[in-house]
């Protein structure tokens, strides 16, 4: 099957061990399944993978990609959770296993045309998600959840400030729904939107009087 792997990492040139081509199929072991990629997710992290962040040398090569959606064995419509973990060392929650790993740290990634998951990774996909719109949930949305419903405790009646929208995190917790009797985070993206540009205009003044080169500061 094509795929696209990490043949070698190197922190100063990761771009180097980028390799595409065909790989053999995905091992299925027990409780796990296939599934026939559709929709695969660029994340930052391949980067970092790609410079050796997580992804020692012993196991390479390794299959990029932390998320996506596709077709399941059985036919089904669904999204890949990436989130490899074993819910007994989490106290219930494979998300806060210690030993927990996403796709491709240690099982081959979602950049490729299979990839296989254990089943309970499987979630149906919505059927007004395109396969496209679906393969970018998982790795960012989880990431939003975490921050805003376990890091932050939000809770009925609290606010969420919500400040570089445009990254990958930021942008699914203006989406999120709070829970009822939460302040709605869309009017609070609205009102950062507003402040972000003001503030980054106010910054843009004081480089060009200083003389600072131009460009970015985020």
């Amino acid at each position: 099957m094509f795929a696209v792997t990490a043949t070698k990492t190197d922190a100063d040139d990761p771009l180097a061990g980028l390799t595409t081509g065909e790989r053999p199929e995905p091992e299925v072991p027990d409780g796990w399944t296939t599934v026939t990629v559709k929709a695969a997710a660029l994340n930052h992290h391949d980067l970092w993978s790609l410079k050796g962040v997580g992804l020692p040398a012993d196991r390479l090569p390794m299959i990029l990609g932390c998320d996506a959606s596709g077709i399941d064995a059985d036919g089904n419509e669904v999204i890949v959770h990436s989130v490899i973990g074993d819910p007994d060392r989490g106290g219930g929650d494979e998300t806060l296993d210690p030993k927990r790993s996403l796709l491709s740290e240690a099982h081959p990634g979602t950049l490729a045309e299979k990839v296989a998951v254990p089943r309970r990774n499987l979630v149906p996909k919505p059927a007004g998600l395109s396969f496209d719109e679906a393969a970018c949930l998982p790795t960012a949305w989880l990431t939003a959840y975490r921050m805003l419903f376990d890091k932050a405790a939000l809770e009925p009646g609290s606010s969420v400030l919500v400040q570089a929208r445009a990254a990958a995190s930021p942008r699914p917790r203006s989406r999120w729904r709070p829970p009822p009797g939460s302040a709605s985070t869309r009017p609070a993206a609205a009102r950062t939107s507003a402040a972000a540009r003001r503030n980054w205009a106010r910054t843009r003044r004081w480089r060009r009087a200083r003389g600072c080169p131009s460009g970015s500061t985020r």
